[in-house]
């Protein structure tokens, strides 16, 4: 009979044969399996001079002070994108024309922008600005406000880049753009730069496509929008409201020798439960298309929206101003999963919107003649395809509430023609070559929510040039749409390191005006509000010389934090030190561990050569126990 201590030791065997002959296993506490994400090792902070480009990220970034840079005041262009040209969709040049306001010149920038980007005073306004979440300053302290900072320049244009625009002689070429939305403008401007004839064949009584009714005039005044389209127009472009097309071949008849199909999303998703066709319960794009276009709707005192994005805040907040007293909006998820913008769920906040997680609706009725709605709680579950924790429904957990109206924003989808004949895919999206945007017929070409389902304006702008460069190389020209319209650059003189510190305040209308009116909420930058920010920006995109890289080893405790903030890795660490951080659900869980090596080496992280002669950090654990267990 074996001893206790026997008994241990052949289990503890055991398990250590069985791992010997499986694939280790690298996991976190609580013992799930994951992707090791960066990592840095060493107590000793090695600096590349020739990496690194004056940016003071790393000297922004340490806690405790122990990192003092100087650096020439003479820069020189950085050749690698930066991250935020990368992020944007139309790859406008972020740097240099944030660069421009900081030397004075607003119509500068402005000139840089619309080399990329024909709406440019829209997007100033309503742009998602997925190149903030690229903002190498983000890790510092808080991204560049670079939406803000393109608001500014076009709120000072005096129309400078009009003097270097180009446009090419007749083609005697045609044509057809179905959809008056950022997508059809967009491929109607460079189009109509190339020397080609442009019809444009809107269905609604306005041009703007979603940008017009999908997008509320107190983010998007009427006369921003309709200046960037007389922009368009007086290139020669047509535009042919209430013009319904129901086939694409019907425009190739007609001499059209090509065409693109921008229709927008503007099919508004049923909530998908009982009783959502009931009196009272209305789309959410269909409630803004009629507010937008003058018509105003007549909402009872309680209000209901369905939906966690961007169209589901326009038309909360868009109820407020319609006279409706008590307006809530359910999403089944939490508010850090929410996708619309966070500066617009804190507007829809300040103008009173109740915002109700982790609860979805279940059933609509009538009961006595009013308007019920059914909802049921919600937990988070696993993560979904989006990366997001999927809600599951809580049993038991159904409440009911009274209303008076029930806004559906859960979605929306294009509405394609069946005339078209064109294929589609099993949302009701066109489906495309995404090289060149072609729709699978001779001459025919579509982009942004026709293809993408509901996207934002800069995605379909994107879609709007590559389709434009393809169309002209399809009708005879060489593609491309490549413009210069901004002065040739002097690189900047910068002096010290850029601005310490958080974005200036935004401001707004008085509290009663947003309440009762469609005026801009938003309040645009001051000059001295502009260059304060842009003195925040790192200038990624140049090379400032280090004259001078001093760490204090005395005060260093060795935390990696900049080696980790460094955008050009020009920092590393050796051996001793090893620090990793996951992501998990809505934790961030950090852990650090001092090793004892017999060799010193420098980190492997982003040194492909160091790489390769560092053995597998794994942690073994009895994954088939946990799993009998659970």
């Amino acid at each position: 009979m074996p001893s206790i201590f026997g008994t241990g030791m052949i289990k503890g065997l055991g398990i250590t044969f069985k791992n010997f002959i499986k694939r280790p296993a690298t996991v976190q506490y609580p013992e799930q399996r994951l992707n090791v994400s960066r990592r840095e090792r060493g107590t000793i902070l090695a600096w590349s001079m020739e990496k690194c480009t004056g940016c003071y990220t790393c000297q922004h970034a340490c806690p405790h002070k122990c990192i003092d840079i100087e650096t020439s005041s003479a820069g020189q262009k950085y050749e690698p994108v930066v991250p935020c040209v990368q992020r944007c969709p139309a790859h406008v040049d972020v740097a240099r024309y944030i660069r421009c306001i900081a030397d004075g010149k607003p119509e500068e920038a402005v000139a840089v922008i619309r080399e990329k980007l024909p709406l440019p005073s829209i997007c100033a306004y309503i742009c998602a600005h997925p190149c903030e979440n690229n903002c190498n300053r983000g890790d510092i302290d808080e991204a560049i406000s670079i939406r803000k900072l393109k608001r500014y320049a076009v709120d000072h244009d005096n129309g400078l880049w009009k003097k270097n625009v180009k446009q090419l002689q007749s083609t005697d070429k045609k044509a057809a753009v179905i959809g008056a939305g950022p997508a059809g403008l967009t491929v109607a401007y460079y189009l109509a730069r190339k020397g080609h004839s442009v019809t444009i064949f809107e269905a609604l009584p306005a041009a703007g496509g979603m940008m017009k009714v999908g997008i509320p005039d107190y983010r998007l005044p009427i006369n921003i929008l309709d200046g960037d389209i007389k922009e368009i127009e007086d290139l020669g472009v047509i535009i042919k409201t209430n013009e319904r097309i129901e086939s694409v071949d019907m425009l190739l008849d007609k001499g059209f020798n090509a065409v693109f199909v921008g229709v927008g999303a503007h099919q508004a998703l049923a909530l998908g439960v009982p009783g959502d066709t009931e009196d009272g319960v209305l789309g959410g794009v269909d409630f803004l298309r009629e507010v937008n276009l003058g018509k105003h709707s007549k909402l009872g005192k309680r209000v209901a929206i369905i939906g966690g994005g961007n169209t589901a805040i326009d038309c909360a907040r868009t109820a407020v101003r319609e006279g409706a007293e008590e307006v809530s909006l359910i999403y089944r998820r939490t508010r850090a999963e929410m996708p619309a913008a966070p500066e617009e769920i804190e507007e829809a906040v300040d103008e009173g919107i109740k915002l109700v997680f982790l609860a979805a609706p279940s059933k609509v009725f009538r009961q006595d003649g009013k308007l019920m709605l059914e909802c049921i709680r919600m937990k988070l579950g696993a993560e979904d395809s989006s990366g997001r924790r999927k809600p599951e429904p809580i049993k038991g957990s159904e409440y009911v509430t009274e209303l008076d109206h029930i806004i559906s924003a859960v979605s929306q989808s294009p509405i394609i023609p069946g005339g078209f004949a064109l294929a589609t895919d099993r949302w009701g999206c066109l489906k495309v070559d995404s090289e060149s945007m072609a729709a699978g017929k001779a001459g025919v070409y579509a982009g942004g929510d026709a293809v993408l389902g509901p996207a934002t304006v800069i995605e379909a702008v994107a879609h709007g040039r590559i389709a434009a460069s393809s169309i002209d190389k399809y009708l005879g020209g060489n593609g491309d749409i490549n413009e210069i319209l901004a002065a040739t650059e002097m690189p900047l003189d910068r002096e010290g390191a850029p601005r310490e510190g958080f974005r200036p305040n935004n401001s707004t209308i008085s509290h009663d005006k947003r309440l009762s009116t469609y005026e801009s909420v938003e309040i645009g930058w001051s000059k001295e509000e502009a260059e304060s920010e842009c003195a925040r920006c790192l200038r990624c995109d140049m090379q400032y010389k280090p004259e001078k890289w001093e760490l204090k080893g005395g005060q260093c405790i060795y935390c990696g934090l900049c080696v980790e903030a460094c955008p050009f890795n020009a920092l590393f660490m050796g051996t001793e030190y090893e620090r990793s951080s996951y992501r998990i659900a809505e934790q961030t869980l950090q852990k650090e561990e001092l090793l004892t090596p017999q060799k010193r080496q420098a980190s492997g992280y982003y040194h492909v050569e160091i790489a390769r002669t560092l053995p597998e950090q794994t942690l073994c654990i009895d994954i088939i126990k946990d799993k009998k267990k659970n």
